[in-house]
């Protein structure tokens, strides 16, 4: 079971898109699964980058001290997200603490595997660098809705980027923050965030339970993440 999880993570993810199977088969033969449980840490700032991580199940988030000595979560990775991959290919320590908040399975690679394979096959890097480049773009219209659009409709965007990443087997998406996190990340109140996510169920978009929030309509949440009306 553990080289079946190995194998269907590294050849399904977007990284290796068009790699050819000797490459493919050196990273499945190197790599590891690991279960990590909730709470526990996987990396802190200033770690070295040891391995490229894929999530098979479960989620990851990401955690920057603020000013105020406050954890702030800028990030959540979900099942079929990777991390990791920037600092390995930089060679720079990680910026960020990773945290599971679920029992969590992940595929671990050695960092060093995958950049002999990128320096022995320069074409190798073209799926890992259009990966990173769909993540900046992802994150850039996310927090680029801040300077324009209603709470409503940021959270509306926060949830409807996060529920996409819908986990097989799920009828709906689930997205693991609490209204806390969500506030954290959109920079306002948890009561503002409440109110939003109250109007959103009352149309049948989501409807919340403790810790995460249930994506019940897509298509609503992203007439709402488009500033429609209540």
């Amino acid at each position: 079971m553990q080289s079946t999880l190995v194998r269907l993570a590294i050849t399904h993810s977007e990284l290796f898109a068009g790699w050819p199977d000797d490459p493919v088969a050196q990273l499945i033969d190197a790599a590891d699964l690991a279960t990590i449980e909730p709470g526990q840490c996987v990396h802190r700032s200033g770690d070295e980058a040891r391995f490229l991580y894929l999530l098979v199940s479960g989620s990851m988030h990401l955690t920057r001290a603020a000013a105020s000595d406050r954890p702030f979560i800028y990030g959540i990775h979900l099942p079929g997200d990777f991390h990791g991959l920037g600092p390995i290919l930089a060679q720079t320590p990680h910026i960020n603490t990773s945290i599971c908040k679920d029992r969590t399975t992940l595929v671990l690679i050695p960092a060093e595997v995958l950049r002999k394979q990128v320096a022995a096959n320069g074409r190798l890097s073209f799926p890992l660098f259009a990966a990173l480049e769909r993540r900046h773009l992802r994150a850039t219209n996310l927090y680029l809705t801040a300077s324009v659009n209603s709470t409503r409709s940021r959270v509306a965007e926060l949830l409807k980027t996060f529920g996409s990443s819908k986990p097989r087997g799920k009828e709906s998406p689930e997205v693991h923050l609490s209204q806390d996190e969500i506030a954290t990340m959109l920079g306002t109140r948890r009561q503002v965030i409440n109110r939003a996510l109250r109007e959103m169920a009352d149309e049948g978009a989501i409807h919340v339970r403790y810790g995460r929030i249930v994506v019940d309509d897509l298509q609503k949440l992203e007439q709402i993440a488009q500033g429609g009306a209540p």
